[in-house]
């Protein structure tokens, strides 16, 4: 296995970064969403298959449940109305935080900052200079100051001429060294239970399943053929073009020095660009994956977005920050739901993942 000369250096857990979240919120049906779990309901019973209406067990019966099955069923049957070709289904879920944990910090950003660690170590980066030196020691309001996303751009400029296959590689290291801070297990186990089992629902109905995130999109492809049984291919996040590097008969492909970023308004243009066809299905959870999601529910084709909320203080984590556009787009559209991880789910990860 080839590391390009920068083995990442023994993982020490970042201390835990101080959230708000929002205030405890009971819940409450309202007239429309009341109407809208009893038509489904009622579909369930009257229509969808005895297999479709079994599916999803990590999922309690909800509103959101039942959309799902009653989306599925109409849009994957010959002859309804609302039929959709099997080409045209396409279905692009985020990663961070919508498919696997993304709490206390985002594992590729923690990836990126030892590897940068270690090329500051190899003299190959300056670490006295910003953003270099927040990086080292993570000072997220020298960070803030900064700017997050000049800060990313100028760390991954420190990747430039890495090998691609020695990026993953390390990457892979990091995965199988690193322990989740608060739950001690991988991070590649925190992938969300119910997530998984809709991934495959999809798929067995005849969607192409897309993972469409802002992470670093080599990071991604490292691991989640092996974690959520998505191929490489089929992974859309902020991406650094490769470079082919000639010496004799050998070709190597290589990072080169800029990225292009794949989160909030970006993302739709993105999917045009790499996937060529509107999804129909989408989920996130956050004001990042608005612009998706509302992409996905204003097609011509009948088409569903979901909302993961993350309000499960216990199994998971509470937090609002940053979701009030998805808050927003579940209200105004009949398409778009909410899935609330601690009234929805009746599992988050697989068995035996606990604090």
């Amino acid at each position: 296995m080839m590391i390009w000369a920068c083995p990442i250096p023994p993982i020490t857990p970042t201390p835990r970064q101080t959230m708000s979240a929002g205030p405890p919120r009971d819940y409450h049906f309202t007239e429309r969403e009341t109407m809208r779990w009893l038509l489904a309901l009622l579909f369930m019973v009257t229509v969808a298959s005895p297999v479709l209406a079994g599916e999803l067990p990590s999922w309690n019966d909800s509103p959101a449940k039942a959309a799902i099955i009653d989306y599925l069923a109409a849009v994957t049957s010959e002859g309804h109305p609302d039929f959709i070709p099997v080409p045209e289904r396409i279905a692009v879920l985020d990663n961070d935080g919508t498919f696997w944990c993304e709490r206390p910090d985002y594992a590729s950003t923690i990836f990126q900052r030892r590897l940068l660690m270690s090329l500051i170590e190899q003299g190959k980066v300056d670490g006295t200079r910003q953003p270099f030196k927040a990086w080292v020691e993570y000072d997220r309001d020298d960070l803030r100051d900064f700017g997050w996303r000049e800060a990313y751009r100028q760390m991954n400029q420190s990747f430039a001429g890495m090998p691609v296959t020695a990026f993953r590689d390390s990457a892979r290291v990091f995965l199988d060294q690193t322990l989740h801070s608060e739950f001690n297990v991988h991070y590649t186990e925190l992938y969300f239970q119910p997530m998984l089992e809709l991934a495959r629902l999809l798929e067995a109905h005849q969607f192409l399943v897309w993972v469409v995130t802002g992470a670093g999109q080599d990071f991604v492809r490292s691991y989640i053929e092996q974690a959520a049984a998505i191929p490489p291919e089929r992974v859309i996040g902020t991406w650094t073009p490769a470079v082919s590097r000639v010496e004799g008969d050998l070709v190597t492909m290589v990072r080169d020095s800029f990225q292009i970023y794949n989160g909030h308004a970006a993302k739709p243009g993105n999917i045009e660009t790499r996937i060529g066809r509107r999804p129909v299905f989408a989920a996130g959870n956050s004001n990042n994956d608005q612009p998706m999601c509302l992409y996905s529910v204003t097609g011509p084709h009948r088409s569903l977005a979901i909302w993961i909320h993350h309000d499960d203080k216990k199994r998971e984590y509470d937090y609002d920050r940053g979701t009030d556009l998805m808050d927003k787009l579940v209200k105004q559209f009949e398409n778009a739901y909410e899935v609330s991880i601690r009234r929805d789910w009746n599992q988050v990860f697989k068995a035996g993942i606990s604090r």
